[in-house]
């Protein structure tokens, strides 16, 4: 039974099926996300050294542009070849003895040697650390051109003295255990006889490759090696890289993946550059640090997932809060307590616009039934107190009968017609309708003042002016009679012949004014305020007359506050009083 009930609150339903939407959509985004993230970072990676080769190739394809550029140069200065060829072919003492002869023979004090030559090509550039030039003829014949000591004396700082630098019987300086050093070896011809002459072989620092291999704060830990044509370790940056590995490197360029001891390798390479070639190797081990992200953003998600189910969680349980309160108010309604209101809230939302208009409905609905009631109840009093003020209305009726029958024999004209027009108002005022066409009350008011003109012959005139189309709207029995009845009684002068009364309806949008005002006495203004602070007066003396109170009281109960009557007076200017009914009023309210 719990369960049914659980199951069968909105809330519950609403909390449920929103929390397995927004976690299914959460946990499907977070694993494309981090499967997406993490093929980017890997590949990032990837991208980055193959850059790193790149800009290595580069520096390398410089290099070779200015190895050509000395081989070419060279061969056109035909005064350095000479002293080339020559340093090559003799021994030294012979050679600085021929060197100082031609200089002796110049023209000019600069000289034109190699030395001058090496030097101003090779002290140019900051990675040289020195040129050695040994003859091919000769092998006892070398020189060594040293143009960076400091980083010279740091590379020969790991031989010993039997790893003393020398030049082999081949021709080649032995350079296998010189620290941070890689060579390039060009051989020089005889231009005449492109017979070789020699070879010279040019000392490079690995510094300018160390700052295009090595990058702040990586990532991971990638590895690069740069290999000679026979497979030797010229220059590497190795991380934690088996040796094995690095013997076993491919030599071709479109191997990007090596296994090793039961690691994964990724490997880039650019295995034509000049007499070397280029690798860098990243172990999967560090391209799986790159997933760790996929831990963090899982851990984030899951916060964030536990903050918006908390956040909804409230959400949805101040609306079902809300929605309750709005239940009990309609079942206390239900059991008739119509005093009951649902706190509004100072949100602006549906439940909030349910709440006002279910506590304007109620409003409604209190003051509708405080009008019909207190409407009827006072209507009821009305009538009690004329039938109690009445002696015997249908005996006094055919009573006023049969005297006006008797003053009809008797010739007496005049006292019949006022017994005729007292009878038609008795048998008005004896109806039990409450609303009556507003033609049938004008015609009762007419039969009253008819009375009054018989009473006093030629003082008063009347006008009516009352358009066809509004003769037939429904209004209260009673209303305009005594407004007509306050002015006989108050406003009529009887020294004057020249009485008037216009009783006028108009209609204006919804509603219709009947204005009913006079040339009598007026009303003075401090009178004429307390009589309107009278008539609106709700809490005061009980409607006990039909009189100015009882009419205004009963026009704003049956149609609302904003009907009534209204009155404005100037002393001795006259009394104009205006009356506001609906447009079409329910007859049978």
């Amino acid at each position: 039974m719990a369960t049914k009930r659980l199951r069968n609150k909105i809330f519950n339903r609403l909390l449920l099926t929103s929390s397995l939407t927004i976690i299914i959509t959460v946990i499907f985004l977070i694993v494309l996300i981090t499967n997406y993230y993490s093929d980017v970072i890997v590949q990032r990676e990837m991208d980055l050294n193959i850059r790193t080769l790149e800009r290595v190739e580069d520096y390398f394809l410089n290099k070779e542009s200015d190895w050509n550029g000395f081989i070419r140069n060279l061969y056109e200065k035909e005064d350095v070849i000479d002293d080339l060829s020559d340093a090559l072919h003799k021994e030294y003492a012979d050679y600085l003895q021929h060197r100082l002869d031609k200089f002796m023979r110049q023209n000019t004090f600069i000289p034109s040697n190699m030395d001058t030559y090496f030097y101003g090509f090779f002290s140019q550039d900051p990675d040289v650390n020195a040129v050695a030039l040994q003859s091919s003829e000769y092998p006892e014949i070398h020189y060594l051109f040293i143009y960076n000591h400091g980083r010279w004396k740091q590379s020969i700082a790991r031989l010993s003295a039997n790893d003393e630098l020398r030049f082999q019987d081949t021709g080649i300086l032995s350079v296998e255990k010189l620290d941070k050093t890689f060579t390039k070896t060009i051989q020089i011809n005889n231009p005449t006889t492109l017979k070789k002459m020699g070879e010279l072989t040019i000392f490079y620092s690995t510094e300018g490759l160390e700052k295009i291999v090595q990058r702040e704060n990586p990532t991971v830990k990638s590895s690069f090696f740069l290999l000679g044509r026979s497979g030797q370790v010229v220059y590497s940056n190795n991380q934690e890289i088996p040796k094995q590995l690095v013997r076993n490197l491919p030599s071709e360029n479109n191997v990007d993946q090596m296994k090793q001891e039961g690691q994964t390798y990724f490997i880039n390479s650019i295995t034509d550059i000049g007499d070397y070639s280029a690798y860098t190797v990243i172990p999967q081990k560090e391209l799986n640090k790159l997933t760790v992200v996929r831990g963090t953003m899982w851990i984030l998600i899951i916060a964030v997932l536990i903050i918006a189910l908390t956040l909804t969680y409230s959400f949805m349980r101040n609306y079902s809060a809300r929605i309750r309160r709005i239940d009990a108010s309609i079942q206390e309604v239900q059991k008739g307590n119509l005093a009951i209101r649902i706190p509004e809230s100072k949100k602006e939302d549906e439940l909030a616009t349910i709440a006002s208009s279910f506590n304007l409905m109620l409003d409604e609905l209190d003051k509708y039934i405080e009008r019909v009631y207190v409407l009827n109840i006072k209507q009821q009093q009305a009538e009690l107190k004329a039938l109690q003020s009445q002696i015997n209305p249908h005996f006094l009726f055919n009573t006023l009968e049969v005297i006006r029958m008797t003053a009809v024999v008797d010739g007496a004209k005049t006292s019949s017609k006022m017994i005729y027009h007292l009878s038609r108002l008795l048998r008005y005022s004896l109806e039990s309708k409450e609303m009556v066409p507003l033609q049938t009350e004008i015609e009762n008011v007419q039969q009253y003042l008819q009375l009054v003109q018989l009473q006093h012959p030629d003082k008063l005139t009347f006008h009516v002016d009352i358009p066809r189309e509004i003769e037939q709207t429904p209004i209260q029995r009673l209303v305009l009679q005594p407004i007509v009845e306050n002015y006989i009684v108050h406003g009529f002068q009887k020294d004057k012949k020249d009485n008037q009364l216009e009783m006028i309806a108009k209609q204006e949008l919804d509603s219709i004014k009947i204005i009913v005002k006079d040339n009598g006495k007026g009303i003075p203004e401090e009178r004429l305020n307390t009589i309107l602070e009278h008539i609106n007066d709700e809490e005061g003396e009980n409607m006990h007359s039909i009189g100015m109170k009882n009419v205004h009281q009963r026009l704003k109960l049956k149609h609302g506050k904003e009907y009534g009557l209204t009155i404005e007076s100037k002393e001795n200017q006259g009394t104009r009083v205006t009356l506001i009914i609906p447009m079409g009023a329910d007859e049978n309210v």
